[in-house]
């Protein structure tokens, strides 16, 4: 990238106000001459501009003194990484908790020694989305996984939508992992047992738009979906979180925890008015598009970027505002709720989140009228996104001629955005990032990267889908399409088998295939035993194990963003259980992963 300096002498007297000298080709293309009264000084107009590519001034006058000066941004002050790899500090990591994974193993496994690096398999957990139920479900499964001892042995923890809630919770405490989840597991049902009608209270409506009047001021485009953020925000933490993205390198700094990685999908027009998702990860180490291998560190997402270049720093936008991209599939009920407690329907109400998982069931809620508040923010976001939109660190960046032949884009189509190079992507002056869930309702896609490759997926499901594999379904499918080794399954099979608490995934012939344990959420064996092997005796223990999660009137569907005590702590229940009663399955697949590394090593 080169910054063309363009220095204007006294303008004549004719001068029109608020005229434009139109630089084509670069990056602020226009910029506005000032007429003001200090006009007479010399003016000093700056543009960002791709020196191999042409750039022209259109001049409306017969003679102008301009005076040009050319300034080179070298390649090392980039702050967009350019690489398919995972980063450096990633790696640095890997080797670190390699030798957690490899004690934790051994201790498994009965081995006499621990793994050698090169032996020890990639385990990673993948979360589904589904609001609070999944949040709840994850702590529950998460603290199956520890009474196991086999959170040591993870490597990744993924995930979308509403189990990017209970991540962000968990990594706020450096050492989550290596103490008992008790304490975390009762902050949390603390959180989810608050009344719903706390989240829309003047004084909470009141701090929601004074915190997105200084988001504005910092330079972010503010939308509805940081209304939703806040919300969460208020929801799992309760007070204001001023923690960050790069902040959680901390709890990963010594190998101590699993990296965590969240998701959300930037979804690009096709011709047909459809759109197609782009699955871009963050890390505390870096956010971006594996699709174009592109990434920036999380303190500059969300900066204006050209080539590579800052072109305009922006503070680290805080986490409880990347909660509501991640999740923002969830948005249309924010809108439901927002009308029945404040008495104020939106005008800001778009059509873009019409995908969130459904029921016909209405909320029955006490209405609370706090229309001042309500209306204050309400107007504040008229004219204003919908969704999330955030400068594109992309931009300026064309694709190689031979990218067509790169399996991270589907050319075969005609009429999709990847056979249309210059519609793609770093085209877009800003990303408009959504819910991974509006693709796959499931965060597999970044673990199953070539320089990641899990050997050991475990599937945790919280989805509200009738077809307890649809997750599964829709991850193969995303595979085929890319290129990926995966599971080759026969779901037909399935189809009128009796319901599993989990269900294994493997390939014999392909030896780079993941092994897959999916746990969806069902409620079987639970139902007659409150411990593997402990039957439940009377009345109140079976009642206990009377857990709804599949009707309509269950207190787990979507809409519902806040629990009773009881009803929570049912549902870690329910998730603990189905981790530690299929203890030997998992335990199982974990010799034939470790069989398998040893064996192709051999």
């Amino acid at each position: 990238m080169s910054i063309l300096e363009v220095k204007l002498d006294k303008l004549p007297t004719d001068v029109q106000p608020d005229m434009l000298l139109k630089l084509q080709g670069a990056y602020n293309k226009r910029q506005v001459i000032s007429t003001s009264q200090n006009s007479s000084l010399m003016q000093t107009l700056r543009y960002y501009i791709n020196k191999n590519l042409e750039t022209t001034i259109e001049l409306w006058k017969d003679k102008v003194d301009l005076h040009l000066n050319i300034v080179d941004s070298p390649e090392e002050d980039m702050k967009v990484r350019l690489d398919f790899d995972i980063p450096a500090e990633e790696k640095a990591f890997l080797m670190k908790r390699k030798l957690v994974v490899s004690r934790a193993l051994q201790k498994i496994l009965n081995f006499q020694t621990p793994l050698e690096p090169t032996q020890v398999p990639t385990v990673a957990v993948v979360c589904s989305g589904g609001g609070s139920r999944a949040m709840t479900g994850m702590y529950g499964s998460l603290n199956g996984l520890q009474s196991l001892g086999l959170l040591d042995v993870i490597t990744y923890i993924t995930s979308v939508s509403g189990s990017t809630w209970a991540t962000a919770s968990l990594y706020s405490d450096p050492s989550w992992s290596k103490e008992g989840l008790d304490t975390q597991i009762a902050s949390a049902q603390k959180m989810l047992s608050k009344s719903t009608a706390s989240l829309f209270s003047p004084t909470q409506l009141h701090y929601y738009h004074s915190e997105l009047q200084n988001r504005e001021k910092e330079g972010y485009s503010v939308s509805f979906i940081d209304t939703w953020g806040l919300v969460i925000e208020h929801l799992i933490f309760g007070k204001k979180h001023t923690g960050t993205l790069s902040d959680q390198k901390k709890a990963v700094s010594e190998g101590q925890n699993p990296l965590p990685i969240y998701t959300a999908v930037n979804m690009k027009e096709v011709a047909s008015g459809s759109t197609v998702p782009e699955w871009c990860e963050f890390t505390p180490f870096e956010v971006g598009f594996s699709k174009y291998g592109a990434f920036v560190l999380p303190e500059n997402f969300g900066s204006e970027c050209y080539l590579g270049h800052v072109v305009q720093k922006l503070p680290e936008t805080r986490i409880s505002f990347l909660l509501g991209m991640w999740s923002s599939v969830f948005s249309t009920n924010l809108t439901q709720l927002w009308s029945s407690f404040t008495g104020v329907t939106p005008s800001f109400i778009g059509e873009k989140a019409d995908k969130i998982e459904t029921d016909d069931k209405c909320q029955t809620v006490d209405t609370l009228r706090v229309r001042s508040e309500a209306s204050a923010v309400s107007n504040f976001l008229n004219d204003r996104p919908i969704i999330s939109s955030v400068f594109n660190f992309l931009r300026g960046f064309f694709l190689h001629n031979l990218y067509n032949e790169s399996p991270n884009f589907n050319t075969s189509k005609e009429t999709h955005p990847d056979a249309f190079p210059n519609q793609l992507t770093p085209m877009d002056s800003t990303l408009e990032l959504v819910d991974s869930g509006f693709a796959i309702n499931i965060a597999c896609p970044p673990v199953l990267r070539p320089h990641r490759h899990a050997d050991v997926i475990l599937s945790l499901s919280y989805s509200w889908d009738e077809d307890l594999l649809q997750v599964v379904k829709d991850t193969q499918q995303y595979c085929i399409e890319h290129q990926i080794a995966f599971p080759k399954i026969d779901f037909s099979k399935y189809a009128s088998q009796p319901k599993k608490e989990v269900y294994v995934f493997k390939d014999e012939v392909n030896p780079d295939a993941p092994i897959v344990l999916h746990f969806p959420l069902v409620n079987v064996s639970f139902k007659e035993y409150k411990a593997p092997g402990v039957k439940r005796m009377g009345k109140n223990e079976l009642k206990e194990g009377n857990i709804d999660v599949s009707t309509k009137s269950s207190p787990y569907i979507t809409k519902n963003l806040t629990y009773s005590p009881e009803d929570f702590q049912r549902l870690v229940d329910l998730t603990f259980y189905n981790i530690v009663n299929n203890k030997e399955t998992i335990i199982n697949e974990l010799k034939n992963a470790q069989n398998k590394k040893k064996s192709l090593l051999a």
